[in-house]
């Protein structure tokens, strides 16, 4: 795991805090996607330097109105252009590296879960415990040895366990599936109703029939779970509509208004 560190002054004494980054930072999913979107490699430095301008303050950046919005007053204090950073706020919000309920304090939840802190003199310390190389009393030795032999035992117990719950399973009766059956338009649009949900039944049915009612690489087996999560989506992309400041701010920057325009899908 590497760490940026900045030193913080605090009282008389001298406080170091520090962003651990995980060794899967820049292989995350997430991280490879926003590198490889054009200008990329600018929008992952500005979100690292907007991590480490919150350190000081839990994580947490706010907005103190002096520019007419939050992404042309963090580019001032980042010196970087207003536009690359209004991407990067609206990519980190849709992917939740960045949360905010009152729009004046946005929160990193990274920077909270991967913050160090030392004072000074606990840093002297460690360095010269370091320098020491200190050498660990021998009955320490002996029972961490001893704590081993306990774990390669209680693992064993545990893999025979296993072995024996295979055995078991192999031979047991499986149950037998359900065979799905592909449901009419009609009975879309029945159920869709009783359950008051705002679904096109016209829509989902011409989804599934044009792929052979697959869901990703499996076959579906439940049609009407299928249309509880279309429902769950469409419901949250409206909230998504209403609440979100960052496509709020994308909209009046650049006059698109509906999903289909959002830069980063649905």
């Amino acid at each position: 795991m590497s760490a940026i560190r900045k030193g913080v002054s605090q009282t008389a004494e001298k406080r170091y805090v520090w962003l651990k980054l995980k060794e899967d930072f820049f292989t995350s999913k997430r991280i490879k996607k926003l590198r490889k979107m054009a200008g990329g490699d600018t929008y992952t430095i500005i979100y690292l330097k907007m991590q480490l301008l919150s350190l000081k303050t839990d994580g947490v950046l706010r907005y103190t109105g002096l520019e007419d919005n939050f992404a042309k007053e963090l580019a001032l204090d980042l010196d970087e252009r207003a536009e690359d950073v209004g991407v990067v706020l609206m990519y980190l919000a849709k992917c939740g590296l960045i949360e905010t309920s009152d729009n004046v304090n946005f929160l990193l939840p990274y920077v909270v879960e991967n913050t160090g802190t030392e004072t000074d003199a606990a840093r002297r310390m460690r360095e010269m415990r370091s320098r020491n190389n200190v050498t660990p009393l021998l009955h320490d030795c002996d029972t961490e040895k001893e704590r081993e032999k306990e774990e390669e035992k209680e693992i064993e117990r545990e893999t025979e366990k296993e072995d024996k719950s295979s055995k078991e399973d192999l031979y047991a009766e499986k149950p037998k599936t359900k065979r799905f059956t592909q449901p009419t338009r009609e009975e879309v649009q029945q159920y869709i109703t009783e359950q008051g949900y705002h679904v096109d039944a016209d829509r989902f049915v011409d989804y599934y029939t044009s792929n052979g009612w697959m869901v990703g690489k499996n076959h579906m087996k439940d049609w009407k779970a299928a249309v509880r999560t279309w429902e769950r989506k469409e419901k949250k992309q409206g909230e998504e509509k209403t609440n979100n400041i960052f496509l709020q701010m994308y909209e009046e920057q650049y006059g698109q208004t509906t999903n289909n325009d959002y830069p980063f899908g649905s």
